[in-house]
């Protein structure tokens, strides 16, 4: 999809696809007033968002956006453990063991060993009351 024809929207829908919010990047580009009241810039921000050219230029400028970010940082899970068993071995190696230590235990949270413990909780609490 090519840019959108006006570009105050064009901008909008860039500031919106990298997590601007839709009334910020509504004054930032498109409003007249951008001291206007939320009352009023709030609803015509959310309304162009979701106008079917805005929306759909937001998602792919969005798409784009998550692609290229994949393509430079590999995120893949299997590539960052590698990475991480990397840094492990070359800390240990260098004797530097707080970092060893460091990348061993973001290894140990991404295969799940640090998995926070379930919780439950009856619902009641006791009170206790003492005279002074």
């Amino acid at each position: 999809m090519p840019a959108l024809k006006n570009p105050k929207y064009e901008q909008f829908a860039q500031a919106v696809a990298l997590n601007t919010p839709a009334a910020q990047a509504y004054r930032a580009h498109v409003a007249e007033d951008p001291d206007g009241s939320p009352l009023s810039i709030d609803p015509r921000a959310s309304k162009l968002a979701n106008e079917v050219k805005v929306k759909a230029r937001i998602e792919e400028l969005r798409a784009k956006v998550a692609v290229k970010a994949d393509r430079k940082f590999d995120l893949s899970k299997e590539a960052w453990l590698e990475r991480l068993a990397r840094i492990a071995t070359s800390a240990e190696e260098s004797e530097d063991f707080s970092a060893a230590t460091g990348a061993l235990r973001e290894i140990g949270k991404g295969a799940g060993h640090y998995a926070p413990e379930k919780v439950e909780h009856s619902g009641v609490t006791e009170i206790v009351i003492r005279k002074l």
